[in-house]
């Protein structure tokens, strides 16, 4: 095979066996850590040309990886981990931090009502995605927002009632958007004495059942409520504990658990795993769906059999691919990934603190921007309004430093960068020089400037004036938000095969800053003039 470098970091010829709890798994050609949503959507759309397959891994505690090598990318989120409070009650996780440290971290500021995420294995972005419960807790109870991205490089947010759909059921559960980010809610205030003591007791009763005697997944079957009684109570019934398919074996302990007891493979586990299924409908009556994901190239009657959905494989059509985000050779077109409906939202979600700061930029801004129009129509129409881009707000302390009164509402204002303001950087996909820099207060005080390299004005704009702008951007003042449109004209240089390189910032002229998509960065102060890491997206 040719050498590849992907446009992140990433690990070649990789066991999945040593990513993954069960211990099971062939080798991947590529491991990526993307480590911002920048990287994520770089990686989406350098595979666009090279068609491999992709697979999605969180920390593999849910996870049974086929025994054949994988020749795809297997993504890992691992490098996602940023926790940070974005008010008293509201926790920002990026999707790779581990439940078990969420939990710490509520422990820390005596905020009750996550107890039973200590030593869950997994990961939140995986622990949202299938509204995962235990000890009387459920993820979708103290979820405030979901920020997910489509294959397409969309970052949408999206509310807890346009994910969940009951027990164990998600809408990210048939579609292959990726959670990149979870806000969660805990308005509880406890003592840490009481907290710390129901961490206790959920550690030691997970012990008690013997959880953590072999590698495992957990429960292998969702429970099916309508039966009146647990899936592992229903296998224990039909005398499944201790039943035993090459190295796995049901536990004998919890019966819904199957053990790789030492060179089990991930035929053994679905071969047993379609036993215990099989039983429950024949013998009990009782419908049951697997809960582990299963990832790879398995046996296509295996996987039917266990009630998984699979693809079949073009070379071998008794084999079928399972839990992939694209499949093999398969190129993902524009029309397969993205809604024809405009206005098209392409990015939208909460201002973040700049860098690693916690809890520094004030929360409740919120950005969006939104395709107009189709580039063909708008290659027609190169003057009408191409993009939009909107900031609302419900946190009047965000943008209460305001230009001086003298100024009026709407006037082209030097030096606006010193109030409070919503920033728009634009840049070419595949240039790290000419960028453009809008700004724009509540009240429709705006700048724009052009630059050629970091913060060296690009020539014919070395002296700030609205003149070079007129006709090319419109002011946005509708109720609740505000912001610009702008036209095809003026962004055409900046697009590149349909990809163009976007930034969402705001500053409080404070000292306090704030990005969407975020990144990490040690800059002090805060730089935003770094079009390396602007986010690409496909425009259509």
């Amino acid at each position: 095979m040719p050498e590849l470098l992907l446009p992140c970091a990433f690990e070649s010829e990789v066991s999945l066996a040593a990513r993954a709890y069960y211990g099971i798994g062939g080798c991947a050609r590529f491991l990526a850590h993307p480590g911002t949503p920048a990287e994520l959507a770089a990686l989406l759309l350098w595979n666009r040309a090279h068609h491999l397959p992709l697979a999605l891994i969180g920390s593999g505690s849910n996870t049974l990886f086929a025994d054949s090598y994988f020749p795809g990318i297997v993504i890992s989120l691992d490098r996602m981990q940023r926790i940070s409070w974005l008010s008293d009650d509201e926790l920002f996780c990026e999707a790779g931090a581990e439940n078990t440290l969420i939990a710490e971290k509520l422990l820390q500021s005596s905020r009750g009502g996550g107890e039973w995420l200590y030593r869950l294995p997994g990961q939140i972005g995986a622990t949202v995605r299938m509204n995962a419960r235990c000890f009387g807790g459920e993820i979708s109870a103290v979820t405030a927002a979901i920020l997910t991205f489509s294959l397409d490089g969309r970052l949408l947010w999206q509310s807890p009632d346009e994910v969940f759909r009951g027990y164990k059921q998600t809408s990210l559960m048939a579609n292959p958007a990726v959670v990149v980010a979870v806000v969660l809610r805990f308005p509880q205030i406890e003592s840490t004495h009481e907290i710390k003591l129901r961490m206790v007791e959920y550690e030691e009763e997970r012990a008690n059942k013997h959880h953590f005697d072999f590698p495992s997944c957990g429960s292998t079957f969702k429970n099916n409520y309508a039966a009146g009684r647990s899936s592992g109570t229903i296998f224990e019934e039909l005398g499944f504990k201790g039943r035993q398919v090459g190295g796995a074996m049901v536990s004998r302990h919890h019966a819904n658990f199957i053990y790789n007891t030492g060179g089990a493979t991930a035929e053994d586990v679905l071969t047993l795993a379609a036993q215990l299924k099989i039983a429950a409908m024949e013998e009990a009556g009782v419908q049951l769906d697997l809960e582990v994901e299963c990832i790879g190239l398995f046996d296509g009657e295996l996987l039917a059999s266990c009630g998984v959905g699979y693809v079949a494989d073009n070379h071998d059509q008794k084999m079928g691919w399972a839990g992939l985000l694209s499949f093999p050779g398969k190129e993902i077109t524009r029309a397969e990934i993205s809604e024809p409906q405009f206005p098209r939202p392409l990015l939208q979600g909460s201002l973040v603190g700049y860098g690693a700061l916690d809890r520094k930029f004030p929360a409740g801004a919120f950005v969006e921007v939104e395709q107009l129009l189709k580039i063909q129509e708008a290659i027609a129409r190169p003057e009408a309004p191409f993009l939009r881009w909107t900031t609302s707000c419900g946190n009047p302390a965000l943008f209460s430093i305001k230009p001086p009164s003298a100024l009026p509402a709407g006037t082209f204002t030097d030096r606006l960068w010193h109030y409070g303001v919503s920033e728009l950087f634009i840049a070419h996909p595949t240039s790290d020089s000419r960028y453009l820099e809008f700004e724009i207060t509540p009240e429709g005080h705006w700048v724009a400037l052009c630059f050629e390299s970091p913060r060296k004005r690009a020539k014919g704009y070395e002296t700030l004036s609205p003149e070079p702008w007129r006709g090319q951007l419109h002011m946005v003042d509708s109720e609740g938000c505000f912001g610009m449109e702008f036209s095809y004209q003026l962004l055409q240089p900046f697009i590149s095969d349909g990809i163009i390189a976007l930034q969402c910032c705001a500053s409080t002229g404070r000292g306090e800053h704030a990005l969407f998509p975020w990144w990490e960065a040690s800059h002090s102060p805060a730089d935003f003039h770094q079009p390396a890491h602007f986010y690409h997206i496909s425009l259509l």
